[in-house]
């Protein structure tokens, strides 16, 4: 009786276990960065897109300020107000560090906006040093933090308009 009681007691143990862990692929922790900055281009920064690459405690340090995701889109959507046309980033040099259910980033980031001043079109480069933290939230998985350094910043002055 007792080797029957013990049985059915792993047996139940055994069966008992959580689900299973949701593993992160480098390519995975990658596409939800690419995504992101997906969001923030200029042509859908007002669908609120980025909340779903977002995590609702998201933080990020960008210009020596720290922001929320609601006052970094405002800084984002005021800058972009004042003549920007198109925005486009180029991600690379990636750093991948991943854990049970988290994962980092580290990676160069080069920015190329467009935008229009008292009728010229002028061109800002901007080289950036990056890093973000992924977690899972919601079964999905999400920024929860993003810092950004400056390298470098030119101005270039474009075909007028």
């Amino acid at each position: 009786m007792n080797r029957l009681i013990i049985s059915l007691l792993i047996l139940c143990l055994m069966s008992c276990n959580s689900a299973p862990k949701k593993i992160i692929t480098e390519d995975q922790a990658i596409s939800v960065l690419k995504g992101f900055f997906t969001a923030l281009d200029i042509d859908n920064l007002g669908k609120e897109l980025v909340y779903d690459f977002t995590t609702s405690d998201f933080v990020i340090y960008e210009m020596g300020e720290k922001y929320d995701l609601p006052s970094f889109l405002n800084v984002i959507k005021t800058h972009f107000k004042k003549g920007y046309i198109s925005t486009d980033w180029s991600l690379y040099d990636f750093k991948v560090s991943i854990d049970d259910n988290t994962a980092h980033i580290s990676y160069f980031n080069k920015g190329k906006f467009i935008f229009i001043e008292k009728g010229v079109k002028k061109e800002e480069n901007i080289v950036w040093m990056e890093s973000v933290y992924l977690k899972y939230e919601d079964e999905e998985l999400k920024l929860s933090f993003l810092q950004s350094d400056d390298i470098s910043r030119e101005f270039i002055q474009a075909d007028s308009k």
